[in-house]
């Protein structure tokens, strides 16, 4: 029971999450991006820093977060 209460709530907190791309740019100029689902920028930048340690130790090496969802119409 607990188990299937847990996948619900998981369940709805991801359709809260939108997916993200960080781009960052290594010390040899290479672009690199990554793919993160996050409630906003600022969590897809978080997960970055935690996941790419390049990313951790240059956090100002991130050129770009962009959203990947299509707008509403």
């Amino acid at each position: 029971m607990q188990l299937e209460t847990l996948g619900v709530s998981m369940a709805r907190s991801m359709k809260s999450h939108k997916r993200y791309t960080v781009r960052h740019r290594e010390t040899s100029s290479r672009r690199i991006e990554s793919c993160y689902y996050a409630g906003d920028a600022f969590e897809a930048r978080v997960l970055a820093m935690e996941v790419v340690p390049f990313i951790k130790a240059h956090p100002n090496s991130i050129e770009e977060i962009r959203c990947e969802e299509p707008k509403q119409v």
